[in-house]
């Protein structure tokens, strides 16, 4: 009876742990499964967003471009907010400006829709903290120099640079970028990013213009208004430890129906930091033209596109 008892309790030990071990090995097939579908999900998305992002980009038909876009920003948005979002797999994704300040404290993220010419959308993401911020854009610019935003009412841009300075020890990022704005005008901006209570406010009084004899004017951002054949400058220029901008004077323009526009003289200005305002400095160069040179490339004779991407050969789409 004893024997019989021990060779029953024998039996009994092999047989759970036997069942123990298939449960571990079930439980790592099924772990490795689960991961496995989770890499091709998200493998699938990124491919997805990217054909989308292609069609917008390059599609011939405004028809098509506009079914892409509805697609990409749907997927897009459901991407971001999952568990699946990777900011590598962001950084891959063609025909998006992925930009961060040198504190990376936030992503922003711009894309253009064009559907036809002249009528360009901007759409957009702040990603901080853990929450993506929807932009949406506002075609409201009356007092766009003079107006603080959020991001229910953003001046849609397509950015391409950052610039960060410090006020009262606490940073501000100035956001650089280019609006394909109308047929025969696009539109440059140097915008101020803050953050109250964790949500993006853009806009701020720092940008102060005082020249003799004259009122101060002191605006909110710069917007350049220009020809769209012609190329303006508006960036951050480290040796000059300025922002630098084209001279900009009133001209007939040349393409029909275009009429009075304003183009680049040749010169430059710039806005020089002090930890309190940028200041106003007038004709850093002085070699103005007796004419606006004009027609130029809107993106120079830089190999790179505008949001800093190595231009790429556009395929076109029907």
């Amino acid at each position: 009876m004893r024997c019989h008892k021990l060779f029953g309790e024998t039996k009994h030990s092999y047989n759970v742990k036997s069942n123990k071990m298939k449960f571990s090995i079930l439980s790592i097939i099924l772990t490795f499964l689960t991961i496995n579908l989770h890499a091709q999900q998200t493998r699938t998305n990124v491919d997805d967003l990217n054909f989308y992002a292609d069609v917008i980009a390059n599609a011939g038909n405004p028809i098509h471009k506009q079914r892409a876009h509805e697609e990409f920003a749907a997927l897009f948005d459901r991407w971001l907010n999952s568990d699946q979002f990777s900011m590598k797999d962001l950084e891959s994704i063609q025909w998006l400006s992925v930009k961060k300040p040198e504190d990376e404290s936030f992503t922003l993220v711009t894309w253009q829709l064009l559907k036809e010419e002249g009528d360009n959308h901007y759409y957009g993401y702040v990603l901080k903290d853990g929450k993506a911020h929807k932009l949406t854009s506002s075609d409201e610019d009356e007092d766009l120099e003079y107006d603080i935003l959020s991001a229910d009412d953003w001046a849609g841009v397509l950015y391409y640079n950052i610039l960060t300075v410090y006020k009262d020890s606490k940073p501000i990022y100035i956001l650089f970028g280019y609006d394909a704005h109308k047929t025969y005008e696009n539109r440059k901006i140097a915008d101020v990013l803050s953050f109250d209570d964790g949500k993006p406010v853009f806009g701020s009084e720092v940008f102060k213009k005082q020249e003799k004899g004259e009122r101060g004017v002191i605006k909110t951002r710069l917007v350049l208004d220009y020809a769209s054949d012609s190329n303006v400058s508006l960036n951050f220029n480290p040796s000059l430890d300025m922002i630098v901008l084209d001279n900009l004077i009133p001209r007939m323009g040349r393409m029909p129906g275009q009429g009075p526009t304003m183009l680049p003289d040749g010169s430059y200005v710039g806005y020089k930091w002090d930890g309190e305002y940028f200041n106003y400095i007038d004709k850093i160069y002085h070699e103005t033209q007796a004419e606006a040179p004009f027609p130029k490339p809107i993106l120079g004779k830089d190999s790179r596109n505008i949001i800093g991407n190595n231009k790429k050969t556009k395929k076109k789409r029907n």
